[in-house]
Formats: structure tokens, C-alpha cells, sequence
């Protein structure tokens, strides 16, 4: 394990601030890398430092059951199954928080959770991955399908989707933050009967 490394932008424990595990207590892994350039990313690409799955693991608060892979895209990691493997040994659960682009069957099926977030036109990245979406339809009990919405070309993008799979149980619309005022949740509601209109949590708590 010493010699592999992953490009890390930071490491930190927090609270999960989207989707169905808003609220819970998690370590957060957050990757460099990403095949996307999305509006409103979070992550500086050029900050990174490279860690051994050892480093990373000495990092992570014990007392939290969960760790977050999160990006960037983790997917881009090309060492990602050796360090969830290193992860699953010390008894952490493991979400993959990944951009819906990209699909390796083998890491989703290694992880505890995978939460897809599928692009929306406002992002500049209206792109996602069948076989990667296919997944989470095929294992609603351990996958999440989220989508952040700025306005209605998003919602109608969104709708293209959510509509040929209302049964699926795990759909979840992000009012993107900037335009949370902008947006009409009973429309919504209305809408997507199917799906859970979460804000990102963290935000309004003022945390990381």
C-alpha cells in the first residue's frame, strides 16, 4: 500500500450536508481530480497533496462510522479500490459521492452508499453515464440519483430522466444555492411527487 498515493485536497470530519444523509456526522475525503468543470465546483484542482492510503486513513476520525469520497471525481483516482479496501478493513462504511460521468462496476459495488450526481445544463456539463445511472435504478437500497437545479431548463433536463423511472425511491433535487429564492417548490412538488427537495444543509449551517 506504501507505494500507491492519491492526489487529496483535503480531509476533514463534518457534517453531511446533502441528500439522504443530511445531518449525519462523516470524515470527508475530498480528491483533486475531475473529468468536468462544473460552474459552481468547490474544489481547487491546483491544491492537492499526495497521500498514501496509510496517511489518509491516520487522518480520519475513528468515532465516525462513515468516510465520504468525494472530488473532484474520485473516479479518477486510479487506486481508488486499494484504498476503500484499506477503509472497509479498519470498519468504515464508505460513501462514493461521484459526478454520474463515469462508471467502474467494481467500486460501486465496494462501496456501502453511492450517491450519482447527475448534471444539470446549468452547470455546463449536461452529461451522465447510462451504465452509471443503470446501477443505482438496479440497487435503489445502497444509491442515491441527485440532481442540483438552478432554474427550469434544469428541471426539464431532470424530468427527461426522472420520468421513465418514477419508481425509483432515492431521486433528490438540490436547489442550486444561488438561486434557492428563484425556485418554485410547490411546482416542484407537484412535479416530482417521487423525489426529496433537500437544500445543501451545510450552508445554511455555516459549516464546512
Amino acid at each position: 500500500m506504501k507505494d500507491l498515493v492519491y492526489k487529496v485536497n483535503e480531509i476533514f470530519a463534518s457534517i453531511q450536508g446533502e441528500g439522504l444523509f443530511a445531518g449525519l456526522p462523516m470524515n470527508f475525503v475530498r480528491f483533486c481530480g475531475c473529468n468536468l468543470n462544473c460552474r459552481w465546483c468547490d474544489t481547487d484542482y491546483a491544491d492537492g497533496t499526495l497521500m498514501s492510503a496509510g496517511r489518509i486513513i491516520k487522518k480520519l476520525n475513528p468515532d465516525m462510522r462513515w468516510v465520504s469520497l468525494t472530488g473532484g471525481e474520485p473516479l479518477m483516482e486510479k487506486d481508488l479500490p486499494a484504498l476503500i479496501s484499506e477503509l472497509k478493513k479498519k470498519k468504515f462504511m464508505v460513501l462514493l459521492e461521484t459526478n454520474g460521468s463515469l462508471f467502474n462496476e467494481k467500486i460501486f459495488n465496494s462501496c456501502d452508499y453511492v450517491s450519482l450526481d447527475i448534471k444539470m445544463p446549468s452547470s455546463g456539463n449536461p452529461v451522465y453515464s447510462r451504465k452509471a445511472l443503470s446501477y443505482c435504478l438496479k440497487h435503489p437500497k445502497k444509491t442515491q440519483i441527485k440532481a442540483v437545479v438552478q432554474d427550469d431548463k434544469d428541471l426539464q433536463f431532470f424530468d427527461s430522466i426522472y420520468s421513465k423511472y418514477k419508481k425509483y425511491p432515492a431521486w433528490v433535487i438540490q436547489p442550486e444555492s444561488g438561486s434557492i429564492d428563484l425556485l418554485d417548490y410547490g411546482a416542484m412538488a407537484r412535479r416530482f411527487p417521487a423525489a426529496r427537495i433537500i437544500p445543501q444543509m451545510h450552508k445554511y449551517l455555516g459549516i464546512h
